[in-house]
């Protein structure tokens, strides 16, 4: 479980989250919704530990994230899949070889990388794009690209900023559908988008407005 208890972060004098209580647990799918500016990117990156709390404590599974070890939060964020609103996908690199990065970072076996970076793409729709660069392709495409990329390593959590924003229906549909499997497959997913009734089958839904925690739901999504 992730819990942020009475959680703020300012960016400068601008105040991002202000006093955020919630809990995710395992296993669960989220999906975050509000307007732009609401803090959906903010509260992703303080999950993924990209951002430290400037005032409160996100704990994972009852235990700080502020008093983890180096070591420890490496690990964590080895566990983590994240789809950020920018794919920065490396243009010297194919996109065979952008999905096979976190792969190569922790060491797998060249084997193993060939095997779930091609099941990756095939996921997504794109093997046929593992040998070609990322330029040549759509905004749309390069998005799935950076999503294979997020689940290569089968991540216990993946975080998804507005994942299907550039994407056709046909395309974002086939991504949601994509997450309901992973999260049946008891991986716990969040996604914070514009268009929430895309993301059926949820477990959490919730609204940030200004920064703060509007409405919370868990009666689940159909």
């Amino acid at each position: 479980m992730i819990e942020f208890r009475t959680v703020s972060l300012k960016y400068g004098k601008s105040l991002a989250l202000n006093q955020v209580s919630l809990q995710i647990p395992a296993k669960s799918y989220v999906v975050v919704e509000g307007p732009s500016g609401a803090g959906k990117s903010s509260l992703l990156r303080l999950l993924a530990s990209f951002e430290a709390p400037t005032r409160g404590e996100v704990t994972v599974t009852g235990k700080a994230m502020s008093k983890m070890s180096r070591a420890a939060r490496a690990h964590f964020r080895r566990s983590v899949g994240y789809i950020g609103n920018d794919v920065a996908l490396l243009a010297n690199r194919t996109c065979f070889e952008n999905v096979a990065l976190p792969m190569q970072i922790a060491g797998q076996d060249s084997k193993e990388i060939q095997a779930r970076v091609t099941a990756a793409l095939t996921r997504v729709g794109l093997a046929k794009a593992a040998k070609v660069y990322p330029d040549v392709l759509s905004g749309g495409e390069q998005q799935r690209i950076a999503i294979a990329r997020a689940i290569v390593n089968r991540p216990q959590l993946l975080l998804a900023d507005e994942p299907t924003a550039q994407l056709d229906d046909v395309a974002a549909d086939k991504i949601a559908q994509l997450f309901r499997e992973f999260n049946q497959a008891n991986v716990t997913i969040v996604v914070a988008t514009h268009d929430p009734e895309r993301f059926r089958g949820w477990s959490h839904r919730m609204r940030l407005s200004s920064g703060e925690l509007e409405s919370l739901d868990t009666r689940g999504g159909a």
